[in-house]
């Protein structure tokens, strides 16, 4: 490559575009250039040693978060010198943390680096309702002391001693539960709701039959929801009423869930809790999300680790400073009315669009505070319905103090207000002066030890920590060297509900009466058939069914697929042996297929094709049929694993297709992707 092509190419990959990308780039920009792909990513690989040098990952790490200024702690293991957990805060986000310290949402996630270690992200919300990230942990494991340290460097963060959370949203994580109380006594521990509801929901489908499910999904949810103590003593006794045939469910939900931990999910106790509307973990789920997406997968080191999050963080802060702009000098239309004159680029446009929604309730209301409940005021530090009727009754606008001061907060361009007392913790010279006495007083020996131990603190790039060696996944066969393992994704593996909910779909299915009592007669798997498939898709085969090799060998794949027998499902002249010329050929039948029964149809063979309907939209419940081309002249079942790659459609799918059925390509773009991603390493 010319110097101009290489530093295209560093530019581009500066941006994190993909390799395939950068090398389409190149050939736009530069036409004679002949650049392979090999070529890009070896680029790339220069590129990435030179910046780092002869620092170790380590080192590299401490000098780009000590550039970007933020704040940071690690410790090591003891005897050692590999890293046991680092936490490490953006600048920024210290000073948002301060802004806005009510309410933080804090979860672990993984498949983020290969080290195997679990990420804890630490999530606070805007008055803008948007997400930001406090702080972000590598762990050693998940216990109740790792949990203390990292709340410890988070409680650091807060400028004023008597700041901290008012609320904190975690799963049922006992570990981090127990953290809390430790590092925050005072501080209120929800438990997502949402996962709560799921895990509740997934025991009854184990317990209860099926017509009683929906009933008592729907009284659990009133119990949930109940408003006061009272209502919820009546919902439970429902509850049970319906539940006493299933003792085993009934126990589990209050064994589990309503005795232990009913005053941090129930309404009746949560709605008297400052939360901001935030009863589920959705938002550092969101964000989780954001980062994976940035990630692309879960082999890299923490310093792409690190950058893939100061990116994120980037966008994400740029959103905020946005938002804070919108609420200062935009109105809303609904908003107009004198009647929120004082609010006008004082408070949040989501402030102002929770108190639209609830003016709506002041005509059943009126000023009657056992009506209202009062829910918004003591749950979001909003008026409520009755205080509004009031301020309409009395035809004055709503004052700005009756709006707590998280929804008034709109700029983050402030200095932090320090206290007198808090001040004097960042005063060295008493240490500093202590810490010469000593290192006069010390023999050579300990001087050396001394000025060390000084020179970790004082040069951090030259650090002689290291990463946790890599972890061995141990369970399955013997990989072959080079091969890399299928489970490097950074998608989260299914939680418990999702294996239940897949296990029920399973036996509905079973347990649905056939729709043809005459069944076709399928061969036993045909283990040879897997190697005539690309090498790519093999790990996600299940099973190779094959059928009667008769000529119809196509038409009986679809047939059988599609739950009919051949005579029922496609007519066909007569049976027996057949001519070339009557065999189901692609791409024509695929069309067919695909739009007659309105399912996606994946052709695995030389090329692999995927048809979508052509005049449909997508459909998230499609029926995704799989069939391969073996032998130059056969067609064979293949069942696959679920959400296997999808190979790419045709031009002329995209060339003829209705502009609705645009959306097979949008609703399937995360596998096709996939497949792409896949391809270019295996080939």
């Amino acid at each position: 490559m010319t110097t101009d092509e290489k530093q295209h190419v560093a530019d581009l990959a500066k941006r994190h575009v993909a390799p395939r990308n950068i090398l389409l780039s190149l050939q736009d920009k530069f036409l004679e250039n002949v650049t392979r792909i090999t070529q890009v990513y070896k680029h790339k690989s220069v590129i990435e040693k030179e910046i780092r040098g002869p620092r170790s990952e380590i080192q590299h790490l401490f000098k780009l978060i000590e550039d970007a200024g933020y704040v940071y702690w690690s410790r090591k293991q003891d005897d050692s010198e590999v890293v046991r957990e680092i936490f490490w805060a953006h600048p920024d986000s210290v000073k948002l943390l301060n802004i806005f310290p009510i309410v933080l949402v804090m979860d672990s996630t993984y498949k983020t680096n290969k080290y195997r270690q679990p990420l804890f992200e630490i999530v606070g919300m805007t008055s803008t309702e948007l997400t930001f990230a406090d702080g972000f942990a590598y762990m050693e494991s998940e216990q109740t002391e790792n949990f203390c340290w990292v709340l410890e460097k988070l409680k650091e963060l807060f400028v004023k001693k008597d700041i901290c959370p008012q609320v904190i949203l975690t799963d049922r994580d006992l570990a981090l539960m127990k953290a809390i109380e430790v590092v925050f006594p005072n501080s209120i521990n929800l438990l997502c709701r949402f996962h709560i509801n799921k895990n509740v929901g997934a025991k009854c489908k184990q317990h209860v039959v099926n017509d009683l499910q929906k009933t008592i999904d729907t009284l659990w949810m009133e119990v949930v929801w109940a408003n006061d103590e009272v209502e919820y003593g009546e919902r439970l006794h429902q509850l049970e009423q319906a539940c006493v045939d299933y003792s085993g469910f009934i126990n589990y939900v209050k064994d589990t869930w309503l005795t232990p931990h009913r005053h941090r999910f129930v309404g009746a106790w949560i709605n008297r809790v400052l939360h901001l509307g935030n009863t589920t973990t959705n938002w550092v789920e969101s964000a989780h999300w954001k980062l994976k997406q940035m990630l692309g997968n879960s082999i890299g080191d923490m310093v792409k680790c690190w950058e893939a999050m100061n990116n994120n963080l980037r966008l994400q802060l740029g959103n905020i400073r946005a938002s804070f702009q919108k609420s200062f000098y935009e109105v809303e239309h609904a908003h107009v009315s004198p009647f929120y004159g004082y609010l006008h680029g004082s408070v949040s446009r989501a402030a102002l669009r929770r108190i639209a929604e609830e003016l709506l309730r002041v005509d059943y209301v009126g000023t009657n505070r056992q009506i209202c409940g009062c829910t918004l005021r003591t749950s979001y530090g909003l008026p409520c319905a009755c205080e509004l009727g009031r301020y309409r009754v009395g035809g004055i606008p709503i004052p700005i103090d009756v709006v707590h001061v998280h929804w008034r907060k709109l700029t983050m361009e402030v200095e932090l207000e320090i206290g007198e007392d808090d001040g004097l913790e960042v005063d060295m010279t008493a240490a500093m002066d202590e810490l010469w006495r000593r290192f006069r007083s010390l023999d050579v020996i300990g001087k050396r030890a001394l000025r060390s131990r000084v020179c970790e603190l004082a040069y951090p790039t030259m650090t002689t920590l290291c990463p946790p060696p890599e972890k061995i996944k141990t369970k399955g066969g013997v990989k072959k060297k080079g091969k890399k393992p299928a489970d490097y994704d950074v998608y989260r593996d299914p939680s418990y509900h999702e294996y239940v909910d897949k296990a029920s779909q399973s036996s509905q299915r079973q347990s649905q009466p056939s729709q043809t009592s005459k069944k076709i007669k399928l061969s036993k798997k045909q283990p040879q058939f897997i190697v005539q498939f690309p090498n790519h898709i093999r790990s996600y085969i299940e099973d190779v069914v094959n059928v009667e090799s008769d000529g119809n060998c196509g038409f009986r794949v679809i047939a059988s697929l599609h739950g009919y027998a051949v005579r029922e499902s496609l007519m066909i002249e007569s049976f027996g042996s057949q001519p070339p010329e009557k065999w189901m050929s692609l791409p024509d039948m695929g069309y067919l297929i695909a739009n007659r029964y309105n399912v996606v149809l994946v052709c695995l063979g030389n090329p692999c094709i995927t048809f979508f309907p052509m005049t449909s939209s997508h459909s998230p419940n499609v029926s995704i049929y799989c069939i391969g081309f073996v032998n130059q002249n056969h067609w064979v079942q293949v069942n696959m694993k679920e959400g296997f790659p999808l190979p790419p459609v045709t031009l002329d799918w995209k060339k003829f297709r209705s502009h609705i059925a645009t959306t097979w390509m949008l609703g399937f773009a995360g596998r096709m992707q996939h497949w792409q991603l896949l391809t270019p390493v295996l080939a």
